[in-house]
């Protein structure tokens, strides 16, 4: 019974053999360095502004055009008001309202003594010709006053009734002070709020308004790098703070690039960079320089602050409560890497986790027990599909694949998701199709496509740091191998520890571009053999099963003749 035919797939063709040419990132690439970009000659040092062009035109074009909204998309409140307050001239009446309500708006009606009724306006009475810059979040909570503002953005007047007890008074309303108000209104909202304002009023960008956005991360090109340095020296000159040695600016910025988790991009967040240096102020209140050490200090107690979890996480496995095994080999079991989300948590982090494969005569099955049992979601199904399509179209050639495989992510009692895991998948069911042990100091993660290619995958820096803290708690020291995709070498920004232990050599990344890179590392075969080895089952379980039905037959037409 033939068991292969002549068409073996392109991905079955011979490759130039498994002697891995890939080398092991250097720290230089783990981690972005900015200090020779700051200490680069910065000739203006007043303006910070064109890290935002096109929002500080149209900031500009507002304020001289007839439309009374701006919608302003932004995450961050104090950088959506810093931009707008600084693309506005000093004179401009300019308000910023984080809280407020009907009063502080449309001011309040008052019965006075004399029967007669007192009106005390609100803002926007007070910055007519001006502009009053909201967040969103209070007219959320109570729409009917966005209902107002909406009224009084058409109307461009402020009726009494709009004021508080305005209908309990309305058969005897104080005079109108003017017949038209021209107070504009900046509506600072990111863009789930605006989704729900459009919930409440599907109408609400039909009132004459521009729209705008700002980026909470820009570019780190040099022209940016300048800007983002002159925007925090105003900031330390502005709130008296005490000034960054050249270190101490470069560790900020090194900060704000792995809170964006990118190596070109920056995080803008006024009150992310406010907060991280008064914090390091307590640690040297009386120096004249504020130095690497103490931002240092800052981040690192932050880190420990929000830790618990992850403590508890490294007990479980210091413990062995939480088994893994990060020596020798094992067939069909891969060490994952994953990031923990914890509702209401204020960080993720990264934990270890073994995927274990086990094979049995089946039809090519994988069965997702994860899924199975509910506890993943549909990215997760996904990706496990896109595994199965990839070893189905690896063995199109042979008819009735006769073996299954039975994957768990073992020890995980919570629900997860994300396609993350699909390269370890791939890993743990071809060592168990072809009975070959993969190495156990090896860490993978990766998403893949149906053509095997290694996609990039999100939380890279807090899965390798969970790596790092093995060799914190004593349960590693000799060297170990962490796969990733190459497309996340530009999310690499590693934290000091871990770029000691890549220097050490203690761990080595390697990037890559397609699964079959992975197995030199993983199985110490390469992607063809492995092939070899499964195909050389499947024909030996193959001719088994013909040998077992034609010796089935036979016995039953001797029994006839008997």
């Amino acid at each position: 019974m033939p068991i292969h035919n002549s068409n073996t797939p392109p991905e079955a063709q011979p490759d130039n053999g498994y002697a891995n040419p890939l080398k092991p990132l250097a720290a230089e690439q783990c981690s972005p360095d900015f200090s020779v970009r700051l200490s680069n000659k910065n000739n203006n040092k007043d303006n910070w502004l064109s890290m935002y062009p096109v929002v500080s035109q149209i900031i500009a074009h507002f304020e001289k055009l007839p439309q009374p909204l701006l919608v302003f998309n932004s995450i961050y409140w104090q950088a959506a008001t810093s931009v707008i307050f600084e693309c506005s001239p000093p004179n401009y009446p300019l308000l910023a309202l984080l809280n407020y309500n009907q009063e502080t708006l449309f001011g309040r009606l008052t019965q006075n003594t004399e029967k007669t009724i007192d009106f005390e306006q609100g803002e926007i009475f007070n910055y007519n010709h001006g502009c009053l810059v909201l967040d969103i979040s209070p007219l959320l909570i109570n729409p009917p006053l966005w209902f107002l503002i909406k009224s009084f953005l058409i109307t461009r007047t402020l009726p009494a009734r709009s004021a508080v007890n305005g209908e309990k008074f309305k058969e005897k309303p104080p005079e109108q002070p003017l017949d038209r108000i021209d107070t504009k209104i900046i509506l600072v909202a990111n863009r789930y709020q605006l989704d729900e304002l459009s919930q409440i009023d599907p109408e609400y960008n039909q009132v004459g308004s521009l729209f705008t956005e700002l980026s909470a991360q820009i570019d780190a090109t040099d022209e940016n790098i300048n800007c983002l340095q002159n925007f925090c020296l105003q900031l330390i000159a502005k709130n008296n703070l005490i000034p960054l040695s050249a270190d101490a600016m470069s560790l900020l910025f090194h900060h704000l690039a792995s809170l964006c988790e990118h190596q070109k991009r920056l995080l803008f967040s006024p009150e992310a960079i406010e907060k991280m240096l008064r914090y390091a102020q307590l640690f040297s209140p009386n120096a004249d320089l504020l130095e690497a050490a103490e931002l240092q200090k800052v981040i690192d107690l932050q880190s420990q602050a929000q830790s618990l979890a992850q403590n508890f996480s490294d007990q479980a496995l210091l413990e062995k409560q939480l088994k893994i095994q990060l020596k020798g080999k094992e067939t069909g079991q891969i060490n994952g890497l994953s990031v923990v989300e914890l509702m209401g948590y204020p960080t993720e982090f990264g934990e270890i986790f073994r995927i274990s494969a086990s094979d049995m005569i089946g039809d090519g099955e994988i069965i997702d027990v994860e899924r199975k049992v509910e506890m993943a979601g549909n990215i997760h199904a996904k990706s496990t599909l896109i595994v199965q399509g990839y070893l189905n179209h690896l063995f199109t050639h042979v008819h009735n694949f006769p073996l299954s495989c039975n994957v768990v992510f073992e020890q995980s009692y919570q629900e997860s998701d994300g396609d993350s895991a699909a390269l370890a998948i791939l890993l743990a069911v071809t060592s168990c199709y072809a009975q070959t042990p993969a190495h156990q100091n090896l860490f993978v993660t990766g998403a893949l496509d149906q053509h095997g290619n290694v996609l990039a995958i999100g939380g890279i820096n807090q899965k390798i740091q969970s790596v790092t803290r093995l060799f914190s708690i004593g349960l590693l020291n000799d060297p170990i191998t962490i796969l990733i995709p190459a497309a996340n070498y530009i999310n690499l920004t590693l934290d000091a520890q871990s770029m000691q232990l890549v220097r050490d050599n203690k761990i080595n990344i390697f990037g890559i571009n397609h699964c079959r890179e992975a197995f030199p590392f993983a199985l110490n075969a390469s992607f063809i053999e492995i092939v070899s080895l499964i195909n050389k089952r499947v024909e030996l379980l193959q001719k088994e099963v013909h040998e077992e039905s034609e010796h089935s037959l036979l016995s039953r037409v001797f029994s006839k003749f008997r």
